[in-house]
């Protein structure tokens, strides 16, 4: 084969592999009607995130932190601190947990800002400004994953049967634990 065949083919299957890794995991029968029905392509659907935190930083904004919990890996823009119009502050559940609206995993950690001082402002502060501003950066107690958000119909209510029933079905995340870090000597 020619050299600008081969290059093509090889262009065309890294750009097939490519587009395949972007959508969501989904029956390719189950992507094939969906996109059919919308003429959209098919997206992961959140998933169902309770949690108990040492102390309440409901009006908190997260960011996400490397696994030795020293620096933020991942923030938010403050146009992005919003849930379905409205700021994506966690929603009260049964016996202290909180159903997350904002994304948060197992790495997570909350700043001082507030929800509506973050939204307010005109940019987003440096990394380091933002690591300053981290209360705490091991504040979960648990973390349970239960299921995806369309499965349920009143998510308040049947999320807090789950809590009496002791999170049965739903999948318990193994959390950090608190590292002491220490720092080499220069």
């Amino acid at each position: 084969m020619k050299p600008v065949v081969i290059f093509c083919l090889a262009m065309l299957i890294f750009n097939m592999g490519c587009k395949s890794s972007r959508q969501a995991t989904v029956a390719p029968q189950e992507r094939a009607s969906a996109q059919k029905l919308t003429g959209a392509p098919v997206r992961a659907l959140p998933s169902v995130v309770v949690y108990k935190t040492t102390r309440d930083f409901s009006d908190h904004v997260p960011v996400t932190l490397d696994a030795r919990h020293e620096h933020i890996v991942s923030y938010p823009a403050p146009t992005d601190v919003y849930y379905q119009g409205r700021l994506a502050k966690p929603t009260a559940l049964a016996d202290g947990y909180w159903l997350d609206n904002r994304g948060i995993g197992e790495h997570v950690a909350f700043l001082d800002y507030t929800y509506e001082e973050y939204s307010r402002l005109a940019e987003v502060p440096s990394r380091e400004v933002l690591e300053s501003r981290i209360l705490e950066r091991y504040p979960l107690v648990e973390m349970y994953v239960c299921g995806k958000r369309e499965g349920y119909a009143d998510e308040v209510s049947e999320l807090n049967a789950l809590i009496r029933e002791g999170f049965k079905g739903c999948r318990k995340v193994d959390l950090p634990k608190p590292m002491s870090i220490t720092r080499s000597q220069e």
